[in-house]
């Protein structure tokens, strides 16, 4: 692994395990994920489908930069032994987000996005859960309301999109039916 996936991998364990004591979400569950979210980064497709025989979505295939989560969940399955289905769908998801994520799903995604180590794209929407974290952390909040982890998702859909189409790249239709979809919940 290069050492700055590696920084990157470790960020994002450590920020999934405070926002899961945050939210009440499984810690156990959100390190092994977030440990794991990457796994397939640097895995060649065609290499993949000649180990396992397993093809993925020819759609998802037109978005190089999430293919690794795809495959990512496979790799944690067959390679790693990881057999619970909340984990590897917050490795599968943690690159697009879809409608109704679970809590985990939504911990892991976050967490890829806002861990410390990333781009400053976010920074923003970094600062404001790192403080919640942060007064979380120190007992001067006790109760976080799960309405404050959709607002995060929303900000960071938003951004993500629109990073997205500035670069005049295609946005994964999941990712934007996430967005509609907690804009709506949030409703």
């Amino acid at each position: 692994m290069v050492e700055e996936r590696f920084t990157h991998t470790l960020g994002v364990v450590e920020t999934a395990e405070k926002l899961a004591r945050m939210y009440g979400a499984d810690v156990e569950k959100a390190r092994v994920a977030a440990l794991l979210h990457d796994c397939a980064k640097f895995y060649k497709y065609n290499d993949f489908v000649n180990k396992y025989g397993i093809k993925i979505d020819e759609e998802i295939l037109q978005y190089p930069k999430i293919i690794h989560s795809f495959i990512g969940a496979y790799i944690a399955k067959l390679e790693y032994g990881i057999n619970d289905e909340d984990i590897l769908n917050a490795i599968k998801y943690h690159t697009v987000a879809k409608p109704e994520m679970t809590l985990l799903e939504e911990v892991i995604y976050i967490a890829d996005q806002i861990e410390p180590n990333r781009g400053d794209y976010i920074n923003e929407i970094r600062n404001i859960i790192d403080s919640a974290i942060s007064l979380h952390e120190n007992n001067q909040i006790l109760k976080v309301g799960k309405k404050s982890l959709d607002i995060a998702l929303i900000e960071i859909l938003r951004a993500k999109i629109r990073r997205v189409k500035e670069r005049d790249e295609h946005v994964y239709f999941l990712t934007e039916k996430a967005y509609e979809w907690y804009i709506k919940k949030a409703l």
